[in-house]
């Protein structure tokens, strides 16, 4: 009767290490299929891509320099070729939504590859001061909203500020800006900040090609600097 206690609780503890052994070789079967499964999915899911235009895009827009006639509108080009500008056209609707022709681009305009392009309103010596592109004595202010159109009227781009329901403007609005010498700015990538687009930053010569269709989110707030087409080229 011993022999059999003996033989049997021998038995039942291998039964039990037998069991144990299955188990922790199927947790550690499956962690490292996991662990591959993890890996794997990295692998197909990269980080996005940064949202960079395809198409020129109104990157910069001051609304006061030394006097409040001292309007800019700057252009980028994120693209890899140059793009004749003839015909193409900035409109503007004003504070009571009236639209009208801020600057009709006349021919033999271009735009460089990663480059700029701007108009200037010509109060005294303004757009030779700044080397503007075209110039004429239109404005624009506050609440304002502007839109590039190609030479078939095809709309391009468009942003705008303050409060402009029905107005030129891609998701929400900028807030106003009216401080002499600030514009706004579009950002080179996502996260960009004033900092960053300022001088001395880590986006300041990426250009201006981030779009995300929200003009709030796709502008900063900064000191002027207007480019035009003989500014040095930014890529992205």
């Amino acid at each position: 009767m011993k022999i059999d206690k003996i033989i049997f609780f021998t038995f039942l503890l291998f039964v039990v290490g037998f069991l144990t052994f299955r188990i922790s070789l199927a947790y550690f079967s499956d962690s490292g299929t996991s662990s591959n499964n993890v890996l794997s999915a990295s692998a197909e899911f990269p980080s996005p891509t940064p949202q960079v235009a395809n198409h020129i895009v109104i990157s910069e827009v001051q609304l006061h320099g030394g006097n409040a006639n001292e309007d800019f509108v700057e252009l980028y080009n994120p693209t890899n070729s140059a793009i004749n500008l003839s015909g193409w056209e900035i409109r503007v609707k004003g504070s009571s939504g009236a639209d009208s022709s801020l600057v009709l681009i006349p021919s033999g305009k271009s735009i460089p590859a990663h480059g700029f392009f701007l108009w200037s309103n010509d109060q005294g010596t303004y757009e030779t001061d700044i080397g503007a592109d075209v110039s004429n004595g239109n404005n624009i202010g506050e609440n304002n909203s502007l839109k590039l159109e190609d030479a078939s009227d095809n709309p391009v781009d468009q942003v705008g500020w303050g409060n402009v329901v029905g107005h030129y403007v891609e998701g929400t609005p900028y807030a106003n800006f009216s401080a002499s010498f600030q514009s706004i700015e579009r950002k080179a990538y996502s996260s960009s900040t004033t900092v960053s687009m300022s001088t001395g930053g880590s986006d300041i010569d990426k250009g201006n090609a981030f779009d995300a269709g929200n003009n709030l989110t796709d502008f900063i707030t900064r000191t002027s600097q207007p480019q035009n087409s003989t500014s040095s080229p930014e890529t992205p």
